[in-house]
């Protein structure tokens, strides 16, 4: 019997380009991105662990950096008329392994160190500036519009040391310098862009970035990641096909799993789309033959918003998490004061809970 060819998934893969160039499965959200460029120019999205922001970050990457090369076939091939530009991508991920002051500044200069030589970026041998120094004052030095900056995980260095008052204001206070730059040279830079799991207050990101855009809780972007239940019938149709047949179920019958195991996440304010976890429903697909396991929780990893949290604060009885909760849509709008964070709403940002109704 000849076997039937599926386009592969997309499984554990975070580089756009290499997505593409393997031919696996890209459910096609660029309409959106292409609003959403044209819309904004600083722009922050929180979303938990595990729901593609990596990936969305590579996407601007690709785009900004190389134009449609990697986006052929696809809704925002035909709408991009932009110039290519020099694309600066920071992952702040590289900056948890610190306990003192010291040790955060010394990676912090290595970090921006080895950026600066992978990026090919020189500063006059004259300036005997660290690394994170000298690269605020080469992009001081760059032609109007001329840079896009890419910041991933920008919470991780503050996560790690949220239970340290005085090394977490250490940290706070460094990297203000960095986001006073975005806003001291903001001619400079066509796109800003930051993710993370937490917003915080105090962390200088918002105040210094006044004019950043959260679109966090946007109706309109509500479903950028994660996968609609349209979305996963369009762009699925022959691994719920196979999944079905493997389990021994109808389609119908699969899809309604699906939906109840997966398809429960909630990131828009007006509460009315839901869309599937990206590692849940992928993981699935690739072994339908071990049924409807929990691989979201099980991928965790170090949740260290969470673990900070639980140090100072407690966390209810887990079966009381199981009954709805209410909690203010300014908690989740608006930037924590980590002392003032509640754990409702340090759950849902970090997807442990999720929006179900509104009221009022």
């Amino acid at each position: 019997m000849e076997r039937k060819t599926f386009s592969q998934l997309p499984l554990g893969v975070s580089d756009f380009h290499k997505l593409r160039e393997l031919g696996k499965i890209y459910v096609d959200k660029t309409g959106r991105l292409y609003d959403l460029i044209t819309t904004f120019e600083k722009v922050f999205l929180a979303r938990p662990r595990r729901f593609g922001k990596s990936l969305l970050v590579s996407t601007f990457e690709s785009l900004f950096k190389y134009g449609t090369r990697d986006f052929k076939g696809l809704a925002i091939e035909k709408l991009w008329k932009d110039k290519t530009y020099k694309v600066i991508r920071l992952d702040f991920s590289n900056l948890k392994d610190f306990s003192t002051e010291e040790e955060f500044s010394f990676l912090l200069d290595e970090y921006f160190a080895i950026l600066m030589a992978q990026n090919e970026i020189t500063v006059s041998k004259e300036k005997s500036f660290g690394g994170f120094s000298s690269f605020m004052y080469w992009l001081g030095l760059q032609p109007s519009n001329s840079v896009v900056v890419l910041i991933d995980e920008y919470d991780a260095p503050l996560t790690v040391c949220m239970n340290n008052p005085g090394l977490f204001d250490f940290v706070r206070k460094k990297l203000s310098r960095l986001y006073a730059s975005f806003k001291n040279y903001e001619g400079v830079i066509r796109f800003l862009f930051l993710t993370g799991i937490t917003k915080f207050n105090k962390t200088s990101i918002f105040s210094e970035l006044n004019t950043l855009t959260d679109i966090s809780l946007s109706p309109r972007y509500g479903s950028l990641l994660g996968y609609t239940h349209e979305e996963v019938e369009e762009y699925f149709k022959n691994y719920l096909d196979r999944s079905a047949k493997a389990l021994g179920i109808g389609s119908e019958q699969l899809l309604d799993r699906l939906v109840s195991q997966y398809d429960g996440f909630c990131f828009e304010e007006t509460v009315r789309e839901k869309v599937f976890a990206p590692w849940s429903l992928l993981s699935f697909f690739a072994e339908p033959e071990r049924g409807f396991k929990n691989y979201w929780f099980e991928s965790g990893g170090r949740p260290y918003a969470l673990l900070e949290y639980l140090k100072s604060h407690a966390l209810r009885h887990p079966e009381e998490y199981g009954n709805l909760k209410s909690i203010a849509l300014s908690e989740l709008t608006s930037s924590s004061d980590i002392k003032n964070l509640s754990d409702v709403a340090l759950l849902t940002q970090a997807g442990y809970l999720t929006l179900k109704n509104i009221v009022g």
